[in-house]
């Protein structure tokens, strides 16, 4: 069994959940009990910070109570978050405890974090004292970020099938290995009706926030500028994945960034709109939006026609309309759109 202080920052360890298995009261102690009311206020603490955050906090882990009281406080949390029944939520939630982990791990020594890694049937190669890691190529394109073009295999160095990455780069990797995991566990748990008895209040605050949330999110396209119920399925279907936090391709981003732009949207409203997105990065997305609409280059990119979209996988083929098979373009879709309801009038 690993030490406290460790299985209080990585709760996701089999060790941590073996620690609960053995040690932790019952639900209905945890949930009542005013011996386990600390852990009750970091579970709702966790999900705070993750929404405004995007991070669950650092907490303070000087005594083994402080330990116990912050493992036992990241089961509370999912249950809370399966309970307020918000897909958006939930990957803000995953988000913020894979970043979390993200930030303790770089000042981990390197083989706590390959033994971390392992837990995700990551098998990490290290050559030189540990100066060289490098992933079997598979394990690398299951869980690295590869919306980014830095992280695409072309730009990466590749030696019999394994794919060289820092150990700043590995603990990117387990941060995107757990938010999939926390994001997936989440998504088959049923709401545990004594949780939501127990943390009413906090829940239907939680909805609240994710209904502002997403007014917020209506608003960020320029009203007058463009109309989102015109856009066709493949734009609209980028565009909500990347509000919904989903791992939206890189050429997916193009696309939508040069469709955007098309539309005569500035660099400025696009930034809007990626920002709602829980794996936002201001930086990263500033310098691609820039790249794309031609402000940090000397070209301005065309947005994809509709036999690119294709090839690329990011044609919806089941919401394919009428009006997508007569034309060749999304922007053709679009203005066809304005037009059918100007005739209407």
């Amino acid at each position: 069994m690993r030490e406290l202080t460790v299985l209080a920052k990585y709760p996701f360890l089999k060790d941590a959940r073996l620690y609960v298995k053995n040690h932790a009261p019952s639900v209905e102690d945890l949930l009542k009990n005013p011996l386990y009311e600390r852990a009750r206020l970091l579970a709702v603490e966790r999900l705070e910070r993750a929404v405004k955050n995007k991070d669950t906090g650092m907490h303070t882990l000087s005594t083994d109570t402080d330990c116990v009281m912050s493992i036992l406080s990241y089961p509370l949390a999912r249950m809370i978050s399966v309970c307020i029944k918000d897909p958006y939520f939930q990957k803000r939630y995953a988000l913020g405890e894979a970043y979390t982990v993200y930030r303790h791990l770089l000042s981990e020594p390197l083989d706590l974090v390959i033994t971390i890694a392992e837990e995700f049937n990551i098998k990490v190669n290290t050559a030189n004292e540990g100066k060289q890691l490098s992933l079997y190529f598979k394990d690398y394109l299951r869980y690295s970020p590869t919306r980014y073009k830095e992280w695409k295999l072309v730009n990466r160095s590749m030696n019999k099938g394994y794919v060289s990455v820092s150990q700043r780069e590995l603990c990117r990797i387990i941060l995107e290995a757990l938010r999939t995991r926390i994001n997936n566990e989440l998504t088959t748990r049923e709401c545990d009706p004594l949780v939501l008895e127990i943390f009413h209040d906090d829940i239907q605050r939680f909805q609240m926030m994710m209904n502002t949330e997403r007014k917020k999110q209506q608003d960020y396209i320029p009203l007058g500028k463009i109309s989102i119920e015109k856009l066709p399925p493949c734009i609209k279907d980028l565009y909500s994945g990347i509000q919904n936090g989903e791992n939206v391709p890189h050429m997916g981003r193009f696309a939508l960034v040069a469709f955007l732009h098309s539309l005569k949207l500035t660099p400025s409203d696009i930034m809007r709109i990626f920002s709602t997105a829980p794996d936002y990065e201001e930086d990263k997305a500033k310098y691609q939006i820039e790249h794309i609409t031609g402000v940090s280059s000397s070209t301005s990119y065309k947005s994809p026609g509709c036999d690119k979209m294709k090839t690329y996988g990011l044609c919806p083929l089941d919401k394919i309309d009428d009006l997508c098979r007569s034309i060749h373009h999304p922007l053709t879709y679009y203005h066809k759109r304005w037009e059918q309801e100007k005739k209407k009038k």
